[in-house]
């Protein structure tokens, strides 16, 4: 007996494969809902990676598509809806995901598919392992098609579904993500987390050393005196645990030029941050909203400085008369999830964080 007729004789396969493909489909969707900015920023290193930057000013637009629709695509397979159409287009995204991964795996254009956002990363090649797998079940759900039959309801929830994660992701794209994926949440105190991070840094982080007399590796602490006997052990490397690869709190800095701003302005009773990591791509509107929020906020005695990843030139030039300071890329990411908006310190305490979008 073929496989394609042992498919087809055993209703069990269609549904075992209808199911898995359908919770990977809703997982994935439901795990960028919560950051749909991750999503916008791993579709623009993409667009990046392929030369295609002109496609960067959609990027928030095919974020959202795309977790609607792996949403909808997710349900409609977990509850057997309009099962022909649903099959052939499940399997046209997986097949377009397969070839994706298969140029991911050998060219390795990024560190991450971005998958299943920040919860789960997998390496390029356990996501194209992941996509083989998801292709041969569709093929089975494909030759399964008709098990499920089309009941109205059925299509009816999965488009109420698909129109709650639509929704979601765009009050997640205004509000900010409702679950804090990197170390700066509202509540954080900055200075004592940088303090405790640096702390329980040293105490993972290894030193490896040669013994000079056998030509062994040993691996110390950093904080063991026996390794500074340089007699006796010759440093090799430093071993640091693999969670460093992350957004640490303790790279949260602010400069201005040559001056490091970050101890001063987290000492500070009440500090606004207004972000913009481009300030190249604020719109006219945007601009002068900045400028009323820093008026605003000046008019009451608090501090205000702009943070930008452009050059201190530009944003300068931008807005003359406020203080501004540069802060890397990557950092601004995780400390506001939006391209632009405000952060407002107590005493170095994150209290408020909000997009510039919501903001009025």
């Amino acid at each position: 007996m073929g496989v394609r007729e042992y498919i087809q004789r055993h209703s069990w396969t269609g549904l075992v494969a209808r199911l898995l493909v359908g919770a990977v489909f809703a997982f994935s969707s439901a795990v960028k809902a919560i950051d749909p900015y991750g999503t916008v920023l791993k579709m623009d290193e993409y667009f990046v990676a392929m030369g295609m930057e002109w496609l960067s000013g959609a990027a928030i637009l095919l974020a959202v598509g795309l977790i609607t629709v792996e949403m909808l695509l997710g349900v409609m397979l977990l509850l057997g809806a309009l099962p022909r159409l649903t099959s052939t287009v499940t399997l046209f995204f997986n097949g377009f995901y397969l070839l994706l991964t298969l140029w991911i795996a050998i060219a390795n254009p990024v560190a991450d598919c971005g998958c299943f956002g920040d919860v789960l990363v997998l390496t390029n090649g356990q996501t194209l392992a992941k996509n083989v797998l998801l292709v041969l079940l569709t093929v089975v759900i494909f030759l399964r098609c008709k098990e499920a039959n089309g009941a109205l309801w059925r299509s009816g929830v999965s488009f109420g579904v698909g129109a709650a994660t639509l929704g979601f992701t765009i009050y997640s794209l205004i509000m900010l993500p409702v679950v804090e994926r990197f170390p700066f949440g509202v509540g954080v105190n900055l200075p004592q987390a940088i303090e405790q991070e640096l702390i329980a840094s040293a105490d993972e982080t290894y030193v490896i050393c040669r013994d000079l007399a056998t030509g062994k590796q040993h691996r110390f602490g950093v904080n063991d005196q026996e390794w500074w006997d340089t007699t006796r052990w010759e440093f090799v490397r430093t071993e640091v645990p693999k969670e460093e690869l992350k957004v640490r709190v303790s790279e949260f800095v602010l400069s201005a030029g040559r001056r490091n701003l970050t101890e001063e302005i987290l000492s500070m009773e009440v500090c606004h941050l207004l972000c913009a990591e481009d300030v190249s791509d604020l719109s006219e509107k945007e601009k002068e909203k900045i400028w009323r929020i820093a008026d605003e906020c000046r008019a009451s005695g608090a501090r205000v400085l702009i943070v930008s990843a452009s050059p201190l030139f530009q944003v300068q030039e931008m807005f003359p008369g406020l203080e501004f300071a540069n802060m890397d890329p990557v950092v601004m990411r995780a400390l506001l999830r939006a391209p632009a908006g405000a952060v407002m310190l107590h005493n170095g305490t994150i209290v408020y964080k909000a997009s510039l979008a919501r903001l009025k």
